[in-house]
């Protein structure tokens, strides 16, 4: 898993084995609204996932990387100070 700025957007890439894993899971059965929104909270989740080859872990890590873009777009691209 790698962050980086592209222009003003942050970008995740080099995790397409662990989306590969939680593809055709139902992303509305996991949660992720009371974990920390922290970088380090996501790449826990995505070493976890790595590890374990569970598509729920998977599937966490998915629905807390688009949390986590969703507040750096929020941040970044809009101006806004808070999720």
């Amino acid at each position: 898993m790698r962050v980086r700025s592209v222009d003003q957007k942050t970008v995740i890439d080099n995790d397409t084995t662990v989306v590969d894993i939680a593809a055709g899971f139902d992303l509305a059965t996991v949660t992720v609204t009371n974990e920390r929104l922290q970088l380090a909270n996501l790449s826990e989740m995505h070493d976890k996932a790595l590890r374990t080859k569970k598509p729920e872990d998977a599937a966490r890590y998915v629905k807390m990387k688009q949390r986590y873009l969703d507040h750096c777009r929020n941040r970044d691209e809009l101006g806004n100070r808070y999720e």
